[in-house]
């Protein structure tokens, strides 16, 4: 019996060995790391943001990290106002049977400055420059996907709204010969909803693809219709 108490023993102190040097951890190189202690940051201005190497911290739950990629590009894609295509069809290049007219319950488009619609999807990359607030103006608790999601989808909303502006303010011969020009238009949207909004990232590349409606004969729009 004295015997099995003296292993209990050791076996305790190995466990607490463990769970105190559970609280090291590693931040790598393209990121930057948050350490909460009780759901707050440990230390204020630039100290709360960690950076790359071993650091020390309280065993979880008293201390939880979020690490955030800082130099990593991240992506949207806005496909609201493309017509109805597969992720396969697209990737083949592939543009499937538009129909008799265009279905407004599954294909996307944007109304122009001169009242016609054209089919426009882009994509926006940028990188996070602002990693305080993606945690604690995006996330839930201490869950770094979702603020990376929240961003995410921020982005991705300003990319939507950009496409609708930028289309309204342009006549359709300009939208599909001036290219260049529109998706200028977009990212400069873009570019100022981000900084309106404070959303802490920086737009690195931003482009638009646009044509015309497949159909012959398009649906009217709402504005024809007004």
């Amino acid at each position: 019996l004295h015997s099995s108490f003296g292993i209990v023993k050791v076996v305790m102190a190995l466990l607490f060995v463990v769970f105190l040097f559970s609280g090291v951890f590693t931040v790598g190189p393209r990121e930057k790391a948050i350490r909460l202690r009780f759901g707050k940051p440990v230390g204020e201005g630039d100290k709360v943001l960690l950076g790359s190497g071993f650091h020390l911290g309280l065993p979880y739950p008293i201390d939880e990290v979020i690490k955030i990629p800082i130099t990593e590009v991240q992506e949207v894609r806005s496909r609201s106002h493309w017509f109805m295509q597969t992720a396969v069809q697209e990737a083949a290049g592939e543009i499937p049977y538009a129909g008799p007219s265009l279905n407004p319950m599954l294909d996307g488009y944007a109304l122009t400055a001169d009242r016609n619609i054209i089919h426009a999807k882009a994509t926006v990359r940028y990188r996070i420059e602002d990693p305080v607030r993606c945690v604690f103006d995006f996330s839930s608790g201490a869950d770094q996907t979702y603020g990376l999601t929240g961003i995410s989808n921020a982005v991705l909303n300003a990319l939507d709204n950009a496409l609708v502006h930028a289309a309204a303010q342009t006549r359709m011969d300009d939208v599909l010969r001036e290219k260049t020009a529109f998706q200028d238009a977009v990212r400069r949207r873009v570019v100022q909803l981000v900084l309106d909004q404070k959303l802490g990232v920086t737009v690195e590349q931003c482009l638009v693809e646009t044509r015309q409606p497949r159909q012959p004969d398009r649906v009217p729009s709402y504005a024809d219709q007004a």
